[in-house]
């Protein structure tokens, strides 16, 4: 299995690694465009634990449809200042006149799928090394690489899909 599947799971582990180079870019080192908007809609996102309902943060909706989520902190006033990333469209400042609610942005890349994308990061370039350089890679350290990755990227993308 290591000998048959290793140089396809090589090019798949650059493509990861790639994409997230480009999330990571377009996030920080590209220009963002900033929006005024107003917030519409809101709505609380509660985590539900043996009947008991914990909150977790607030969701949101603008005029202009902009959707993001803020960590256990709700947004009071209405006019709020977004900045967006251009490519990907992915929220990275929240802002009104008297705060900067950026920190407890959890939805896009930002938040919990953030510390998810630089262990997937981190994950990837250790199996990457790996595979290139262990001469004594076993069949069974080859199939955890496999499903350590894999598990990493459904979490994100679970995660992503709720927070989003």
């Amino acid at each position: 299995m290591l000998q048959k599947y290793k140089k396809i799971t090589t090019q798949i582990l650059y493509i990861a690694l790639v994409i997230l180079a480009f999330l990571f870019a377009d996030s920080w080192c590209l220009p963002l465009k900033t929006i005024k908007d107003e917030i519409e809609f809101y709505a609380p996102i509660h985590m539900s634990n043996k009947g008991h309902k914990t909150l977790l943060g607030y969701s949101y909706i603008t005029k202009k449809n902009i959707k993001f989520s803020t960590q256990e902190i709700f947004i009071k006033e209405n006019d709020i200042i977004i900045e967006e990333s251009y490519i990907l469209k992915n929220i990275t400042s929240v802002k009104t006149q008297t705060k900067d609610y950026s920190e407890k942005l959890m939805s896009g890349f930002n938040g919990m799928n953030l510390y998810l994308a630089i262990g997937l990061v981190i994950s990837i370039v250790i199996s990457l090394l790996s595979l290139k350089f262990d001469k004594n890679l076993t069949e069974n350290g080859f199939q955890n690489i496999i499903i350590f990755n894999s598990f990493l990227v459904l979490v994100a993308l679970y995660l992503g899909m709720i927070y989003s």
